[in-house]
């Protein structure tokens, strides 16, 4: 019987794919890899596409797919959500920071004027890769409200599903109950350039309130996460038996890297969830956003009048709280000389603030870089610069000291370990052991 040789490789590859499946489907990856990196280096960007377009259906969280995928998207004019998504998936796993940039192309492209420059703005480049990407053309067109992109809606059954186009199933909320705690949790999240919402309530979409949920339980983990790494690590410090320090390596080990999985997620689904509800105000229109700032204004307003009658109730009924605070856990960087009228006796103009950090010239560690970008989802991160050029990052504006000390052991215990209390009066640093002790004077004047 004979065979014919296209028969005897057909039998020959199969073989190979029943006996190494896995390193077959690799190889092949890898190879379609090379040849679509290939067709985007020499901007041919149409052949490109499909190939990147297999590629991330079979690895949907690949980073460089998603950047490859989402740049393809919009070289060829197609400016679905698809291109968006992918884009945020890049941007969240830091690739090229140019990611930036062809976001805020995408959302030129859709006249989303607010958006576009906010992309714009992000990224950081440098001048040779500005020119190259004609970014300050972009930047003036988008200022200017011109669009120059030429918009093809693709085919939208690529990957990603459009949620702008096609209506989605409403999230049960049933399903992804809102945590009691977030339900009453006061926070600064930005959605767009001119409205921040504070409460989980403030959300219109429902997709983009449980992303938010989503995210903030994860913020919830990883903090438990990092307090009991740092309980790992002060036991791998004390102990001198072997066996024991391999164990907690590990589990040090184990826990970085579910804290970094965390961070990851977190950062992700923020971003998801800004980009929903802008989306939900896109359609709704200026007018109705308007309406809703106004609104959110009013309950920000009212809080911060029933936090200051609370505060005068507190006063009135505990005036001795000041005076049992300790000055020996008061913390000071430095003092500064006061003029001989100004007495601390009165302490109307005095205000609180908790410190975070300050760095000569602005710069910033690594570390803070890190704690900074965490904790301004949710506070709003005040600074100043000195006149040696240190520049001081602050948090808070308190009037009452126990609610700055509150927030001070809140904060610490949030991560920013180094965190301490700053005085003001009437603008001027002042040192807060003297603001003690004039508010102890001043209460033992009132016994």
């Amino acid at each position: 019987m004979r065979v014919s040789c296209k028969s005897v490789g057909f039998i020959v590859v199969s073989s190979l794919y029943l006996l190494f499946p896995n390193r077959l489907i690799s190889q092949e990856i890898a190879g379609n890899e090379s040849l679509a990196i290939e067709y985007f280096i020499n901007k041919n960007f149409e052949k490109a596409l499909p190939i990147f377009t297999r590629l991330i259906n079979k690895s949907p969280d690949n980073a460089m797919y998603n950047y490859y995928y989402g740049i393809s998207l919009i070289k060829n004019n197609q400016y679905t959500t698809a291109a968006k998504e992918a884009l945020l998936n890049a941007v969240v796993d830091k690739t090229p920071s140019n990611s930036n940039f062809y976001l805020g192309n995408y959302f030129h492209a859709l006249e989303n004027w607010s958006e576009a420059i906010d992309f714009y703005k992000r990224y950081k480049g440098s001048n040779q890769e500005r020119r190259e990407l004609e970014y300050d053309k972009y930047l003036d067109l988008c200022m200017k409200h011109i669009n120059p992109f030429k918009v093809d809606k693709g085919d939208e059954k690529s990957i990603f599903v459009d949620t702008i186009k096609v209506p989605t199933a409403k999230p049960d909320e049933k399903n992804f109950p809102i945590p009691d705690s977030l339900r009453v949790e006061w926070f600064n999240f930005q959605i767009n350039s001119q409205l921040i919402y504070h409460s989980i309530s403030d959300f219109r979409s429902e997709a983009a309130k449980i992303l938010f949920t989503k995210a903030w339980i994860a913020t919830g983990k990883n903090d438990s996460i990092v307090k009991n790494t740092d309980i790992l690590r002060k036991a791998h410090e004390e102990t001198h038996n072997v066996t024991t320090r391999i164990g907690l390596v590990q589990r040090i080990v184990d826990a970085e890297q579910q804290s970094y999985q965390l961070l990851r997620d977190r950062e992700k689904f923020f971003e998801q969830a800004r980009v929903k509800e802008a989306g939900y105000w896109e359609k709704a229109g200026a007018d109705a956003m308007a309406t809703f700032i106004k609104v959110i204004a009013e309950r920000e307003k009212s809080r911060g009048d029933r936090m200051l009658n609370e505060k005068k109730k507190v006063e009135v009924a505990s005036t001795e709280v000041a005076v049992a605070i300790p000055v020996t856990e008061i913390q000071e960087p430095e003092k500064q000389p006061m003029s001989s009228d100004n007495q601390l006796s009165n302490q109307k103009n005095i205000v609180f603030k908790v410190q975070i950090g300050s760095f000569l010239n602005g710069k910033q560690t690594p570390a803070f870089k890190t704690l900074y970008k965490k904790l301004s989802k949710f506070r709003k991160i005040d600074n100043y610069t000195d006149a040696k050029k240190c520049v001081f990052y602050t948090i808070g504006n308190f009037t009452d000291y126990k609610d700055a000390s509150l927030l001070k052991n809140q904060l610490i215990m949030e991560g920013a370990k180094g965190s301490f209390l700053a005085a003001y009066k009437n603008g001027v640093r002042v040192p807060v052991s003297s603001v003690v002790k004039g508010l102890s004077a001043k209460q033992n004047n009132l016994k």
